[in-house]
């Protein structure tokens, strides 16, 4: 019995052998490039962060000018009479009321502010590069590879905020007599909105409040916001690969990148106040929408493995500056900083 035993060992012996041989000859076909164009792809996934959006107020914070109201302005005129003026002029035909026209004017309310520091991170996308090898130089016993590459990559960015202000206002209510140069028979004001201007002829009415209301309450400001921006990267730039073995090597890409970004804001505004008699202001509401291109640089290394001849699986890490992006509101604006982001990449490639 135990001859069989011996032959069988032996033929297991020289089948693993075999095995090896064979597994060994087909690697080193694997990884032999010499067929190759020195084309590739290379496709994968990547995760980012860095990113941060502020939302400013860029509404004037400077006080009306004097005479100057939420729907209209009474101005002196040329000539300096002190009683009269043609330099004033009024936004509805609503606040014509008897022989008086009259002006309102919101101080003080209170208002969110500045909203920054507001991040999405980590940003989840995905990136397909292409390129192709230039030259070959020698780095001890194996061969270095230079060329350039063009690549995309796409990323979202959401970021959700609400926001609270309460404090003081003041409502003032002033009206002018339309009757001023002649008691008893009112000027006829042109048709809203109608604006005189100093030095030009125009009806007359009073320089002066003919009545004078101020009225003092609280207030609580309201804004939520939320900002959803795709950005889609273009960039192009030269790479190098320098082999650690056969099958692993390091590389290494920089360059110039575009991101287009494609962003909405969505704006909702309120204002509540403890006296039902002070008119609410309108609030920045509504969907926003902006496009930008923002330039910039990236540089990126990563570490290669080669499965096959043809196959390859990556893994790496990168940084890229851009600058930033801006959508527009009514008295508000929300501004996306690029800065210095990182990403860190995985995934497949193919040389053909």
């Amino acid at each position: 019995m135990n001859p069989p035993r011996l032959l069988t060992s032996r033929v297991t012996a020289l089948a693993l052998g075999a095995t090896v041989l064979a597994f060994s000859a087909v690697a080193a076909d694997d990884t032999d490039d010499t067929d190759r164009s020195g084309w590739f792809v290379r496709l994968g996934g990547r995760v980012s962060s860095g990113m941060k959006a502020t939302l400013r107020d860029i509404r004037p914070t400077g006080a009306l000018a004097a005479g100057g109201y939420d729907d209209g302005f009474v101005q002196p005129a040329a000539g300096g009479n002190p009683a009269l003026t043609a330099n004033w002029g009024y936004q509805s035909a609503a606040q014509v009321q008897g022989n008086d026209l009259v002006f309102h004017r919101l101080d003080a309310a209170p208002r969110v502010g500045e909203r920054g520091g507001l991040k999405d991170d980590p940003q989840f996308g995905g990136e397909i590069v292409t390129g192709f090898e230039f030259f070959r130089f020698d780095i001890g016993k194996r061969a270095a590879r230079f060329g350039f590459e063009f690549g995309y990559s796409y990323s979202q960015f959401t970021v959700s905020d609400r926001a609270v202000a309460t404090g003081s206002a003041t409502y003032t209510v002033d009206r002018f007599a339309l009757d001023a140069a002649s008691p008893g028979s009112p000027v006829t004001p042109p048709l809203a909105p109608y604006a005189g201007a100093a030095g030009t002829p125009g009806p007359l009415i009073g320089l002066s409040p003919s009545a004078h209301a101020v009225l003092t309450t609280t207030g609580t400001s309201t804004l939520d916001s939320k900002l959803d921006s795709e950005f889609h990267n273009l960039r192009v730039g030269p790479w190098i690969e320098v082999p650690i073995t056969s099958r692993m090597s390091l590389s290494l890409s920089a360059g110039y990148v575009a991101i287009y970004s494609s962003s909405h804001l969505d704006l909702a505004e309120s204002v509540a106040f403890a006296d039902p008699t002070v008119p609410v202001p309108a609030g920045a509401s509504g969907r926003f929408i902006a496009t930008h291109w923002s330039p910039g640089a990236y540089a990126q290394i990563r570490a290669n493995y080669r499965l096959t001849r043809h196959v390859g699986v990556y893994v790496g890490g990168d940084i890229q500056h851009s600058t930033g992006a801006t959508v527009g509101a009514p008295g508000r604006e929300a501004r996306i900083d690029f800065g210095d982001t990182y990403g860190a990449v995985a995934g497949v490639s193919y040389t053909f």
